[in-house]
């Protein structure tokens, strides 16, 4: 039980890490909504594409990192105190009920575990986002230069 409970906090950390870097690729992500205003109001038509490329790649970006953010159906296991509790209301021997309660909690580690994957996977794809659109706005403000 003490491995399971020590893989939850683990999961846990890892949740934390993946908050913390989607709201970096986040906060770094913004950078198109104020430089797209700025430089399109004097821009040629030939900076427009590689801006609505950086905007759909900000959009992309947004919606990866709130997915990462926000991951569902994560459970937290469970609670200590119901296990002497059930032993005795059901009659069964509480390595019985040892034995579920670590197969519960395996289960939540495996189904979490499976959920920050998901979820880093997001962030992955994030960063991708970040990336194409720093590209696509460096295109743009070069095309800017040019004319």
């Amino acid at each position: 039980m003490e491995l399971s409970r020590s893989t939850l906090a683990s999961l846990d950390s890892s949740e934390n890490q993946l908050r913390e870097k989607a709201t970096a690729i986040l906060s770094a992500a913004s950078i198109v909504v104020p430089v797209a205003a700025v430089a399109l109001s004097g821009a040629p038509t030939s900076a427009a594409i590689p801006f609505g490329v950086a905007a759909s790649a900000y959009f992309w970006c947004a919606r990866s990192c709130g997915a990462a953010l926000f991951p569902k159906d994560r459970r937290m296991g469970l609670l200590g105190g119901n296990l002497p509790k059930m032993t005795v209301e059901s009659n069964a021997e509480l390595r019985q009920m040892q034995a579920s309660a670590i197969g519960y909690l395996d289960d939540f580690c495996r189904q979490n575990e499976a959920i920050l994957e998901t979820a880093a996977a997001k962030v992955r794809e994030a960063i991708i986002a970040l990336g194409v659109e720093i590209l696509a706005l460096v295109a743009a403000l070069v095309s800017m230069l040019l004319h």
